[in-house]
């Protein structure tokens, strides 16, 4: 069984894939360590990490990635994925990746594995701009990385909502065409301390085994706007709303029958 694990980058996807680990489900060896901004781990397989960033390289970019037109993989890149995929399939019962740039990619993970699941958490577009642009100040003042991807949150209008906007319509058209296979988690649910991983077994089927205490929330770990999120292009607003409703109405139709009561 391969369950994929998919969201925006600061949605809640570490604390989603640290839940399921803890119950039982492989998610890597070779883990992203903690970082300031990830204080609990990231949870992220390197290796499923690496071939999505050779992948978007090939195409001349890399996460923040605001470009409409799907991504051709090729040849080289399908064989690395199948051959990850089958390693993964020997050696796991129940195995699973996290990795934000997934979303790009779920179609092609699901062509290659047609049984796989996949759990979605999405949230609020302003949270999640508020959190990259700390993770971004911080990196420029302490000379961390490429300092031109940083300034990109300061200096581009929008730009941390056209990557939300991004990522997340992708995730739509892709739960939309496989809705039997998905749950879609608004990160909310982690705050009010939902049954997750007992929501992921009603749905999707996966035999995990909750540990009670394991993997609990840590809301201190997430950084919230409180002031309005501005901005400058109607046309990025548009579509923020369109996408955050279409999420939300999606969260509803793939919420298992005896946890429905939390989306209300």
């Amino acid at each position: 069984m391969a369950l994929i694990i998919a969201g925006f980058h600061r949605s809640g996807t570490s604390a989603l894939a640290q839940m399921l680990h803890t119950a039982g489900l492989f998610v890597g060896d070779r883990l992203l360590g903690a970082m300031p901004s990830n204080p609990y781990g990231h949870f992220e397989d390197r290796d499923f990490l690496d071939l999505h960033r050779q992948i978007l390289g090939a195409h001349g970019g890399d996460w923040q990635w605001v470009e409409p037109h799907p991504f051709h993989v090729a040849p080289d890149h399908w064989r690395a994925m199948r051959a990850l995929a089958r390693k993964r399939e020997i050696h796991h019962e129940r195995w699973g990746f996290k990795d934000p740039r997934a979303c790009f990619f779920l179609g092609h993970w699901k062509y290659l594995l047609p049984d796989a699941k996949t759990v979605a958490i999405y949230r609020d577009p302003a949270d999640c701009v508020r959190s990259m642009e700390v993770r971004h100040a911080r990196a420029i003042l302490t000379a961390e990385g490429n300092a031109a991807a940083h300034r990109r949150f300061f200096e581009e209008p929008d730009h941390g909502l056209r990557l939300w906007a991004t990522y997340n319509r992708r995730l739509v058209s892709f739960v939309e065409a496989h809705l039997e296979d998905c749950l879609v988690i608004p990160f909310s649910a982690l705050g009010r301390g939902a049954p997750v991983v007992e929501m992921v077994n009603e749905r999707l089927g996966t035999g995990l085994v909750p540990q009670a205490g394991a993997g609990t929330f840590d809301a201190a770990a997430t950084s919230q706007r409180d002031a309005p999120q501005r901005v400058f292009d109607g046309a990025v607003a548009d579509e923020v709303r369109e996408v955050w409703s279409a999420l939300e109405s999606l969260a509803a139709r793939t919420s298992p029958t005896e946890t429905r009561s939390l989306h209300a």
